[in-house]
């Protein structure tokens, strides 16, 4: 073989190997972001399950995980909220986090106990190689949960009925962008609520049917679709098998 034969031969050698190698670095780059598998709100709180399909150990470069947060009605960007490093053993670090023995399609959780009700929320997950400070923005806009509202759950209790906030001023803390609303919280899994004047003309009538959640929110429009005036409302909760109940709330502007 001539010498250069010899030289391009090696060189195809170089090349193949390089695109082979770029090729394994892609695809883990690719698949180097989490899978959600559930977002369940409860009481002040919501916890996030996620996997990579396979155990960390086996990606070359894992560098660990960060959990992203939203809180909508600041109408600010998703930001960092933990960070887990792999492989951290120190249990006073920032960045430690007791990683289970890994097991077939096994779950990480995260889980933020500092929330408040009826509040909207949005979560993400992403992971990160080793040495890396940049983030996967793909990742991080397709973990992303959608509004999560941490709810205590539903009663059979009618006195757990109420509204919040009362009273409603204009720009409550919780309200998305220029959306004006209340919550009904407390509900059974099934309810009728209506409002009316004080002058008991009817209002609205909202429908709640949500085996999972004890909130029900209003826009403080009326049935046709027209903005309330300030004042005084009184609203009634009917529920089947549990009878009803009443109370007030104020709306000022």
């Amino acid at each position: 073989m001539s010498v250069r034969r010899n030289v391009r031969f090696c060189r195809g050698i170089a090349v193949a190997a390089a695109v082979a190698l770029l090729a394994v670095w892609v695809s883990y780059a690719i698949a180097l972001c989490p899978r959600m598998k559930f977002v369940t709100p409860t009481d002040k709180s919501v916890e996030l399950g996620w996997t990579m399909g396979e155990d960390e150990s086996n990606i070359p470069d894992f560098g660990g995980y960060r959990v992203w947060m939203r809180e909508v009605w600041q109408d600010a960007d998703l930001k960092l909220v933990a960070e887990y490093v792999w492989g951290e053993d120190d249990t006073s670090a920032a960045g430690y986090w007791p990683f289970r023995p890994y097991y077939v399609d096994s779950i990480r959780v995260y889980r933020n106990q500092t929330l408040q009700n009826a509040f909207p929320y949005v979560f993400s997950v992403t992971a990160f190689e080793a040495g890396i400070s940049a983030i996967d923005t793909t990742c991080l806009l397709a973990n992303s949960t959608g509004i999560v509202t941490p709810r205590v759950g539903v009663s059979d209790q009618l006195s757990t009925i109420r509204v919040i906030p009362n009273p409603y001023r204009t720009s409550a803390d919780w309200e998305i962008g220029s959306e004006r609303r209340v919550t009904f919280v407390g509900l059974p899994a099934k309810a009728t609520i209506r409002i009316y004047s004080t002058s008991l003309n009817l209002v609205r009538t909202l429908r709640h049917d949500n085996p999972t959640s004890d909130q029900e929110f209003w826009d403080l429009k009326n049935s046709d679709g027209e903005e309330i005036a300030p004042g005084i409302y009184v609203w009634v909760t009917d529920a089947e098998g549990l009878g009803s109940t009443e109370g007030r709330m104020m709306i000022i502007k």
